[in-house]
């Protein structure tokens, strides 16, 4: 992607207004990358205002899960780094970076070991370092890098993997991760070695496509991809069993020591029941949040940068839970959006930093609910940023 002038003056106009009205708002680490504003006008086919709704989501979404720092502060579960296959496999001819997914890994197997907040960080790890090496491509090649190329590996899916809901709402979850987070970021997909499983899986995902994502799709069989691939990809770079030259240095075809393939994961990786012990504990509070209702803790921080801190366990089941935001009589914003939050593998922990004094709202939502009330136990703090 090159910007500059390829722009129309209406749209260079739309850039400097959004950069306006959001750089006090967008972290140091965002200031970095000179496409933010345009990408994500670009997205929105340059209205401004949902454009602007869709960064500041953006800058929400990017706190809570500490995107600036992952690269450096997060350590990963290690069933994901050995099971979830899902692979950096090197640059195309361009120097764009090529993500390889085997879509027959194990959903059951990643879903039963690992949280999904540590699913969701280390997805975003995976496209934030390809987002990274964007910089030293840029460098190499003289010319801006700004998009990766995807290539999808279909080739053992099985029926049962096909039409297995944990297999869908996974891939769903990366597609919700990369189309509102990064926008013009994806160059070309591949999806190769379709089949008819691949018909019976795709029309679940297809509906969560935005078009500009859905129309970089190539869709293959099992001819004629490999003849494809090594057009932008050179044959030393692609992976012998993609059809390239590269292989370990054992000779490997498979590439094992940088790709990670689809496997079952060994049932000793899998996260065990935790006792709920919040419930016992001294200063806990309780609270019922009954079907198709939600409950609110609102607690009023006095100085900036005070600290939000949370822990929470429900009796069974999962409940939603989100913060928000409330100064004076201004309109309430999400700070973190509410998301289903599930305390069977242990209770649930965060710390949110509050930069504005004002009102700050803790919700507890079982509105989804047609059956069941909750029972939440939980400790909510409000931290004096000397005492941190």
């Amino acid at each position: 992607m090159t910007i500059g002038n390829n722009l129309t003056e209406e749209e260079k106009a739309a850039i400097e207004e959004l950069k306006r009205r959001t750089i006090n708002d967008i972290t140091p680490k965002m200031r970095q990358d000179e496409t933010l504003f345009y990408r994500f006008l670009k997205a929105r086919d340059f209205n401004l205002q949902k454009s602007e709704d869709m960064l500041r989501k953006h800058i929400v979404w990017r706190k809570e899960f500490q995107v600036d720092t992952i690269l450096t502060d997060y350590k990963p579960p290690e069933v994901l780094v050995k099971y979830l296959p899902v692979s950096l496999v090197g640059y195309d001819k361009e120097g764009s970076p090529i993500i390889y997914t085997d879509m027959a890994g194990d959903p059951k197997g990643i879903i039963g070991s690992a949280k999904k907040t540590d699913l969701i960080k280390y997805v975003i790890r995976i496209y934030e370092k390809a987002v990274e090496s964007m910089k030293e491509q840029s460098v190499k090649h003289g010319k801006p890098v700004t998009s990766m190329v995807q290539i999808y590996n279909y080739a053992n899916m099985t029926f049962t993997k096909a039409t297995n809901r944990k297999s869908i709402e996974m891939v769903k979850l990366g597609i919700d991760i990369f189309q509102d987070n990064y926008p013009e970021r994806l160059k070309v997909v591949f999806d190769i070695n379709t089949s008819f499983y691949f018909s019976l899986f795709f029309p679940f995902i297809k509906v969560v496509l935005a078009p500009a994502v859905y129309n970089k799709i190539h869709f293959y069989g099992e001819e004629k991809w490999k003849d494809d691939l090594l057009e932008i990809i050179d044959a030393d770079v692609l992976p012998a069993f993609l059809g390239g030259n590269h292989t370990d240095p054992n000779g490997d075809p498979m590439c094992n020591s940088f790709i990670v393939h689809a496997k079952t994961v060994p049932e000793s990786y899998y996260l065990k029941k935790s006792e709920k012990i919040l419930c016992q504990t001294e200063g806990v509070n309780k609270i019922i949040v009954t079907r198709f209702s939600t409950e609110t803790i609102n607690l009023e921080v006095k100085e900036a940068n005070s600290f939000l801190e949370w822990e929470f366990e429900t009796k069974n089941k999962d409940i939603g839970f989100g913060v928000y935001f409330k100064e004076n009589d201004s309109k309430i914003i999400d700070l973190i959006p509410k998301q289903r939050i599930d305390t069977y593998y242990g209770s649930e922990t965060g710390v949110y930093k509050c930069e504005k004094p004002g009102t700050y709202i803790v919700a507890f939502d079982n509105s989804y609910s047609w059956l069941y009330q909750k029972e939440v136990y939980y400790k909510i703090r409000v931290i004096d940023p000397n005492s941190v």
